[in-house]
């Protein structure tokens, strides 16, 4: 049997938005209801990791 768990890569595990809200709970860390549409939309569109950071560095990048 395989210890690689799924999800795992190289580079390490990949969490999932339910995950991370739980992680970020304990914290005292919540995403906006905004930010939670945005991310439910990227899942929806089948946004790669690539795409979700270019939103999210445009949306949060100063205009000149």
């Amino acid at each position: 049997m395989s210890s690689k768990v799924k999800n795992q890569s190289e580079d390490g595990v990949t969490l999932g938005i339910a995950r991370f809200a739980r992680i970020s709970a304990v914290e005292g860390i919540q995403l906006s209801k905004s930010a939670l549409r945005e991310f439910r939309e990227d899942d929806r569109k089948g946004a790669t990791a690539e795409q979700r950071r270019r939103r999210i560095i445009a949306k949060y990048t100063a205009k000149a």
